[in-house]
Protein backbone atom coordinates (compact mmCIF):
# COMPACT_ATOMS: atom_id res chain seq x y z
CA UNK A 1 0.00 0.00 0.00
CA UNK A 2 1.74 3.30 -1.27
CA UNK A 3 2.24 5.97 1.57
CA UNK A 4 -0.67 8.68 1.06
CA UNK A 5 0.66 12.23 1.03
CA UNK A 6 -2.64 14.21 1.72
CA UNK A 7 -4.96 11.15 2.24
CA UNK A 8 -7.82 11.91 0.30
CA UNK A 9 -7.38 8.43 -1.17
CA UNK A 10 -7.71 6.96 2.63
CA UNK A 11 -11.43 6.76 3.56
CA UNK A 12 -12.30 9.13 6.03
CA UNK A 13 -13.63 6.50 8.59
CA UNK A 14 -10.67 5.03 8.52
CA UNK A 15 -8.60 8.41 8.59
CA UNK A 16 -10.88 9.07 12.01
CA UNK A 17 -10.50 5.26 13.18
CA UNK A 18 -6.28 6.26 13.44
CA UNK A 19 -7.09 9.74 14.45
CA UNK A 20 -9.22 8.35 17.54
CA UNK A 21 -8.11 5.80 18.54
CA UNK A 22 -4.94 4.58 16.35
CA UNK A 23 -2.81 3.87 19.35
CA UNK A 24 -5.33 1.42 21.42
CA UNK A 25 -4.96 -1.55 19.46
CA UNK A 26 -7.38 -3.51 17.15
CA UNK A 27 -9.68 -3.60 20.07
CA UNK A 28 -9.99 0.02 20.64
CA UNK A 29 -10.04 0.87 17.06
CA UNK A 30 -12.51 -1.56 17.04
CA UNK A 31 -14.87 0.05 19.70
CA UNK A 32 -14.52 3.36 18.34
CA UNK A 33 -15.29 2.22 14.58
CA UNK A 34 -18.36 0.31 15.81
CA UNK A 35 -19.50 3.96 17.29
CA UNK A 36 -19.51 5.58 13.85
CA UNK A 37 -21.32 2.00 12.22
CA UNK A 38 -24.04 2.26 14.91
CA UNK A 39 -24.74 6.30 13.81
CA UNK A 40 -25.69 4.60 10.54
CA UNK A 41 -27.80 2.74 12.12
CA UNK A 42 -29.86 5.42 14.22
CA UNK A 43 -32.91 7.59 12.46
CA UNK A 44 -30.98 10.91 13.29
CA UNK A 45 -28.31 9.70 10.87
CA UNK A 46 -30.50 7.62 8.51
CA UNK A 47 -28.89 6.62 5.02
CA UNK A 48 -25.60 8.55 5.75
CA UNK A 49 -22.62 6.60 5.38
CA UNK A 50 -19.95 6.16 8.07
CA UNK A 51 -17.64 8.78 5.70
CA UNK A 52 -20.37 10.86 5.85
CA UNK A 53 -21.18 10.65 9.33
CA UNK A 54 -17.30 11.09 10.57
CA UNK A 55 -17.26 14.30 8.61
CA UNK A 56 -20.44 16.14 10.27
CA UNK A 57 -19.37 19.35 11.98
CA UNK A 58 -18.55 18.58 15.81
CA UNK A 59 -19.30 14.77 16.02
CA UNK A 60 -15.62 13.45 15.68
CA UNK A 61 -12.61 15.98 16.99
CA UNK A 62 -9.87 14.49 14.48
CA UNK A 63 -11.49 16.28 12.23
CA UNK A 64 -11.03 19.46 14.11
CA UNK A 65 -7.33 19.00 14.69
CA UNK A 66 -4.89 21.45 12.73
CA UNK A 67 -2.45 18.94 11.93
CA UNK A 68 -5.01 16.34 11.17
CA UNK A 69 -2.49 15.71 7.92
CA UNK A 70 0.92 16.07 10.05
CA UNK A 71 0.00 13.65 12.65
CA UNK A 72 -1.48 10.60 10.14
CA UNK A 73 1.53 11.15 7.99
CA UNK A 74 3.55 9.98 11.24
CA UNK A 75 1.49 7.33 11.74
CA UNK A 76 3.37 3.37 10.96
CA UNK A 77 2.00 2.62 7.73
CA UNK A 78 0.26 -0.84 9.68
CA UNK A 79 -1.64 1.24 11.63
CA UNK A 80 -3.96 2.26 8.62
CA UNK A 81 -3.97 -1.52 8.05
CA UNK A 82 -5.26 -2.47 11.13
CA UNK A 83 -7.97 0.19 11.34
CA UNK A 84 -9.72 -0.72 7.86
CA UNK A 85 -9.58 -4.99 9.90
CA UNK A 86 -11.36 -3.07 13.06
CA UNK A 87 -13.82 -1.72 10.78
CA UNK A 88 -14.54 -4.41 9.17
CA UNK A 89 -15.11 -6.13 12.60
CA UNK A 90 -17.08 -3.17 13.85
CA UNK A 91 -19.56 -3.71 10.71
CA UNK A 92 -20.19 -7.42 11.31
CA UNK A 93 -20.67 -6.94 15.06
CA UNK A 94 -23.19 -4.48 14.31
CA UNK A 95 -25.13 -6.66 12.43
CA UNK A 96 -25.39 -9.39 14.92
CA UNK A 97 -26.08 -7.02 18.07
CA UNK A 98 -27.05 -4.08 16.20
CA UNK A 99 -26.49 -0.76 18.18
CA UNK A 100 -24.24 -0.57 20.98
CA UNK A 101 -22.61 2.69 21.74
CA UNK A 102 -23.39 5.80 19.40
CA UNK A 103 -20.98 8.17 21.43
CA UNK A 104 -17.87 8.44 22.84
CA UNK A 105 -15.81 11.07 24.92
CA UNK A 106 -11.83 10.61 26.03
CA UNK A 107 -11.49 9.77 29.79
CA UNK A 108 -9.63 12.67 30.43
CA UNK A 109 -12.90 14.43 29.34
CA UNK A 110 -15.51 12.76 31.04
CA UNK A 111 -14.15 13.59 34.14
CA UNK A 112 -12.94 17.31 33.32
CA UNK A 113 -15.04 20.54 34.35
CA UNK A 114 -15.04 20.61 30.21
CA UNK A 115 -17.47 18.00 29.78
CA UNK A 116 -19.95 18.50 27.09
CA UNK A 117 -23.65 18.92 28.03
CA UNK A 118 -24.69 15.98 25.98
CA UNK A 119 -22.67 13.97 28.09
CA UNK A 120 -25.27 13.89 30.96
CA UNK A 121 -28.23 12.85 28.79
CA UNK A 122 -26.12 9.71 27.83
CA UNK A 123 -26.24 6.15 29.40
CA UNK A 124 -22.41 4.65 30.25
CA UNK A 125 -22.00 1.43 28.58
CA UNK A 126 -18.65 0.84 28.28
CA UNK A 127 -15.02 2.10 29.73
CA UNK A 128 -12.41 1.29 27.77
CA UNK A 129 -8.67 2.48 26.37
CA UNK A 130 -8.85 6.12 26.62
CA UNK A 131 -12.76 6.15 26.02
CA UNK A 132 -15.90 6.12 27.88
CA UNK A 133 -18.45 4.60 25.47
CA UNK A 134 -22.05 6.15 25.64
CA UNK A 135 -25.35 5.48 24.11
CA UNK A 136 -28.27 8.01 24.00
CA UNK A 137 -30.99 7.19 26.68
CA UNK A 138 -34.31 6.22 24.66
Amino acid sequence: MPRPTDFSDLSPTLQTIVLEAGGEGPIGMQKVAKVMVDRTMLPRWKGLTTDQIVQQPKQFSGWERKDRIAFLSKQPQGVFLEAAKALKRAQAEAKSQGVTADHYVTKELYGSPKRPDWVSKMDVVENYGNHVFLKEKH
